[in-house]
């Protein structure tokens, strides 16, 4: 069964309208097999053209047109019959009894027509049960059918999630990520769908052939420095939040980028090599800002995220390392060092795109996770601790706490107070 599609204006000249009823045309899209309302009758013989909009792309393909017609408040209950009759495709409204129930509908003789039911007066409870204020039908003498009508709501993006995500407070807020590569692009892409309302970018790097398979951008972007083609390709999705492209190196620039933490809520880094976290930990600290690291460790065998936390509580990553290797763990970090690439003297890309994303997600999710309970009072997101290592596959022999022997093995553990002698803690 086609569906139709109205967009805000054809649902909004509809409602409008002083009219009871009136006409329709309606242009099918063959290729996708459905139908969209171009044109409303809004008074007798007073036909306006429907305003679908660019962004649209596959709503405005051309096709073969139809005519049908809307009605606003048709019958009692008929859009009850509707949601009924959706639940139930097997099933038809004989004609007859339709044309009973629906004054004014007209035959279509051998032909389909079609049907917008319009009722602005559904009980709450109904509208609680999928009632819809708008409804289709397919009109045919051997029935009438109930179609998938979907209308754009008067609002899209993040907000059409207002009373049932904190938007308002996530809006407000800012975020920083730090390496815009695989996983930093998945992150970028994460906080942006979980409604941060600023977001800095901070990567030196342009997207090249060997970054295409593990990363968010396309081949539309080759070329393009990695910042620039995320802050396009995000403020085209959700325009009311800012995106900031900064073509910085957060080591050798590190004084540019400073300023940059001191203005944002929380710092998600993603970037390559030790260097990198060790800045990002340090600069973090000391602007009293909370930071959220994200790697893979041992060939994408591991993802480890690492939350830091300005408090005399928690220590920075040189504190965390500092511990492990007392206890005899491993260096997680010996080969960050080497280039993250494709060629013999880089460090294999052993780790597939679905492992980066969900490093990517995951620590996005623990970078709003802490905003939400740290500066909007929200127990419900505290997160279980401050280390987090992500069995991607399976990794034996080696030393705790890297023992993670299953893929998807989640392993939270804390991290130990600042040392006496961090310059980074105490400075």
């Amino acid at each position: 069964m086609p569906d139709i599609f109205l967009t805000a204006d054809g649902a909004g000249k509809i409602a409008g309208s002083d009219a009871n009823r009136g006409l329709l045309s309606l242009n099918f899209v063959a290729a996708e097999d459905f139908y969209v309302v171009d044109l409303v009758e809004i008074a007798h013989e007073v036909r306006i053209r429907v305003v679908i909009p660019a962004a649209f792309k596959v709503l405005n393909w051309s096709g073969p047109t139809f005519n049908g017609q809307w009605m606003k408040r048709a019958a009692d209950e008929i859009n009850l019959h509707h949601l009924s009759l959706l639940h139930r495709p097997t099933h038809v409204f004989p004609f007859d009894a339709f044309r009973e129930l629906v004054e004014g509908v007209e035959d279509p003789g051998s032909n389909l027509g079609f049907l917008i039911t319009y009722d602005p007066d559904i009980p709450q409870g109904l509208r609680d049960l999928g009632v819809e204020e708008y409804a289709g039908w397919l009109i045919s003498r051997q029935g009438v059918k109930a179609m998938h009508l979907d209308v754009e709501p008067s609002v899209l993006g993040i907000r059409q999630l207002d009373g049932k995500w904190p938007v308002a407070e996530l809006l407000a807020n800012s975020a920083m990520v730090v390496g815009c590569g695989s996983i930093g692009s998945a992150a970028a892409e994460a906080l942006a769908r979980f409604g941060i309302g600023r977001i800095e970018l901070v990567d030196p790097d342009r997207l090249r052939w060997h970054n295409l398979l593990r990363h968010t951008l396309t081949v539309a972007e080759v070329g393009a420095y990695k910042v620039s083609g995320l802050s396009q390709n995000l403020s085209g999705r959700w325009p009311e939040q800012k995106f900031n492209a900064h073509r910085l190196d957060v080591v050798t620039q590190a004084h540019e980028v400073r300023p940059l933490i001191e203005d944002v809520d929380i710092v998600l880094c993603a970037a390559d090599g030790i260097a990198s976290r060790r800045v990002v930990s340090h600069l973090s600290r000391r602007a009293k800002k909370p930071a959220v690291l994200a790697a893979v460790l041992e060939q994408g065998a591991i993802g480890e995220i690492i939350r830091l936390r300005p408090s005399p509580r928690f220590g920075c990553l040189l504190c965390l390392r500092q511990e492990l290797a007392d206890a005899g763990a491993m260096d997680a970090e010996a080969a960050q060092e080497m280039d993250y690439g494709a060629g013999s003297v880089h460090l294999p890309m052993t780790a597939v795109p679905p492992d980066l994303n969900l490093i990517g997600t995951l620590s996005a999710k623990v970078a709003v996770s802490t905003l939400l309970e740290s500066l909007h009072g929200e127990p419900a997101h505290r997160i279980p601790d401050e280390h987090l290592l992500v069995g991607l596959r399976a990794n034996k022999g080696l030393p705790p706490p890297f023992d993670l022997d299953r893929s998807g093995e989640l392993r939270w553990r804390p991290i130990p107070k600042p040392r006496p002698s961090c310059a980074t803690c105490n400075p």
